[in-house]
């Protein structure tokens, strides 16, 4: 597969404190000018994380703090950006968390599952697109486990047969859904946008659903980094570095007008005054 330059000018990546996203964030010190880091925790308690990061290449390294738990957190976080950078050349969508092994809610009356893996990426892409840089792609961390998701609109929180392995697959599905609907949207910019599965990887988030499993975090973080350089065509899903179908649950035209539909309802008040406004 032919890819394109690797030399990259401002980068976001979500996700940048643990696993997979802190893996790829070491690489990306040295293949960008300008990279910008979030996680959940502040700055202080990170400190160590990104002065290894610091050490790795010559990016000027910038830190911003968000739970996306809160998605008030995810509307500053994307304030906090567009005021520290210009036009944004990758946007890397990796923060993720597993099916807690209780059903929990967000501040936000959310499923927490689909709230940090599939919503609030959304919300922060759709903040930080006026920043994006004519040729930007984003990448959109999924997973082959949306294979096993199943949309249920009428109880798309899983307040009803619960399980954490099921929570986290349907917001994987949801979040390749949206990579894809989002691809068609931004067309017109002539921006890309790419969703990938990174494999199974020894972190945190898969020990807590599946034990140790996997290879290092670096595997995932190449796997994430080749879906940033790889030409094909916007909206392709990746899985072992392939453009492949997504599962028939994507494609299905009247789940795509419904989670388009849901993510409106959800987060429109976040990113038309209110929220996005304070």
């Amino acid at each position: 597969m032919t890819a394109r330059a690797t030399r990259f000018g401002t980068v976001v990546l979500t996700g940048a404190t643990s696993g997979i996203g802190q893996a790829t964030a070491r690489r990306l010190a040295a293949e960008t000018s300008v990279l910008v880091l979030l996680g959940p925790e502040d700055e202080l308690s990170v400190d160590p994380a990104l002065n290894q990061t610091r050490s790795a290449g010559s990016a000027i390294v910038h830190y911003v703090s968000a739970d996306f738990a809160h998605l008030h957190e995810v509307v500053r976080a994307a304030r906090e950006i567009r005021a520290l950078v210009g036009q944004i050349d990758l946007l890397i969508n990796d923060a993720g968390v597993p099916g807690a092994p209780e059903r929990m809610v967000t501040s936000d009356g959310f499923e927490r599952t689909l709230q940090v893996n599939a919503l609030a990426p959304a919300l922060f892409t759709r903040l930080l697109v006026p920043s994006l840089a004519d040729g930007a792609r984003i990448v959109n961390v999924g997973s082959a486990a949306h294979h096993l998701g199943h949309f249920d609109f009428a109880d798309i929180d899983v307040a009803n047969d619960y399980t954490s392995v099921m929570a986290y697959a349907s917001a994987k599905l949801a979040m390749v859904t949206w990579s894809s609907l989002l691809a068609e949207e931004l067309g017109p910019l002539a921006v890309e946008v790419v969703a990938l599965c990174p494999g199974l990887n020894a972190t945190a988030l898969s020990a807590a659903m599946a034990g140790s499993v996997g290879g290092p975090p670096a595997i995932g973080a190449e796997r994430v980094l080749h879906a940033a350089i790889a030409t094909v065509a916007s909206g392709s899903y990746l899985e072992n570095d392939r453009a492949v179908s997504p599962s028939r649950e994507v494609l299905e035209p009247d789940n795509r007008a419904r989670l388009a539909e849901l993510y409106w309802e959800r987060l429109s008040p976040f990113t038309t005054g209110g929220e996005a406004a304070r």
